[in-house]
């Protein structure tokens, strides 16, 4: 009966012996949680991230959509029920033999929600392009301008017929 018998000591060093491991587990992984690159926040046991971050990403996409907004607004022009009047003005020299004479075009002013002149000016052409005036558009909701540009121009077929 001895055989099957373990002394006392052997019992105690061996449940010394868990304990031991165990606590060398713990230190393991409290020396991997220490080392590891997660932040903080983004920690499973603060739970801080969870709470934080979404509010954070929801603040974040309002900002952003607000600020789309006002981008948009911006770029366009407004409305209005008629045309305001052309002032003519003395056109300036021009530097060189070869530019071209471009019309003035309308500005909206978003503070007093008027169109406002734009001066003209000499501009050398491009090559291969051609300018398009400006010009005012009637829709329902009123006149509105278009801003004039350069636009290619179409192929002519040459001689050869391509």
């Amino acid at each position: 009966m001895k055989k099957y018998k373990e002394s006392f000591t052997d019992v105690q060093d061996k449940t010394n012996y868990k304990l031991k491991m165990k606590k060398n587990e713990e230190l393991q992984n409290e020396i991997h949680f220490a080392i590891s690159r997660k932040p903080f926040l983004n920690s499973p046991l603060t739970g801080v991230y969870a709470k934080v971050g979404k509010y954070m990403k929801i603040f974040s996409y309002l900002i952003l959509l607000t600020g789309i907004g006002m981008v948009f607004t911006s770029c366009f022009g407004g409305y209005v029920a008629s045309e305001p009047a052309y002032v003519e003005y003395a056109r300036p020299q021009r530097q060189y033999d070869n530019q071209i004479w471009i019309d003035g075009d309308w500005g909206w002013n978003n503070q007093s929600h008027v169109y406002v002149q734009k001066a003209g000016y000499w501009a050398k052409p491009r090559q291969g392009q051609s300018f398009v005036a400006g010009q005012w558009k009637t829709t329902q909701r009123g006149k509105s301008w278009t801003n004039g540009h350069w636009q290619k121009q179409a192929r002519q077929p040459d001689s050869h017929g391509r």
